[in-house]
């Protein structure tokens, strides 16, 4: 009976340990910490800031149902258009962009990028492609 519970008790402390996720794994994501994301579109070698760029908190992928978490409207920060994120923590982002660009046809742009933050206290600058529509 006192190797059976050895040997219980040995298997459970395997299977504990084999589940814990190691320290440096990303996932989640949203506001709480003190991560800035900073957006700049841009679509054929031109800076967009005519747009919106919209945030998406634990996921690397465009949600199917097509609701973000938060949104921003570019704002020109020494000649270059930036959407900032603020307060965000360590994780997975889903970023993505829709606007115009004035002299092209279609004028409609769109684009998505995935974005992981690995730091604690970073800021971070993302270029986000996009394209025609």
């Amino acid at each position: 009976m006192k190797q059976l519970f050895q040997i219980l008790t040995a298997g459970a402390l395997i299977v504990a340990v084999g589940c814990q996720h190691p320290d440096d794994a990303i996932s989640g994501g949203g506001k709480g910490g003190n991560n800035t994301l900073s957006v700049t579109p841009e679509h054929a070698d031109s800076l967009i800031s005519t747009c919106k760029v919209y945030i998406k908190y634990g996921v690397l992928d465009a949600p199917a149902n097509n609701l973000y978490d938060d949104s921003a409207s570019p704002v020109m920060m020494n000649g270059v258009p930036k959407a900032i994120f603020h307060n965000l923590i360590r994780g997975n982002y889903y970023l993505y962009a829709q606007g115009t660009h004035v002299g092209y046809t279609p004028p409609g742009l769109k684009g998505g990028v995935p974005v992981t933050i690995n730091s604690t206290a970073d800021s971070l600058q993302v270029f986000l492609p996009t394209y025609s529509f």
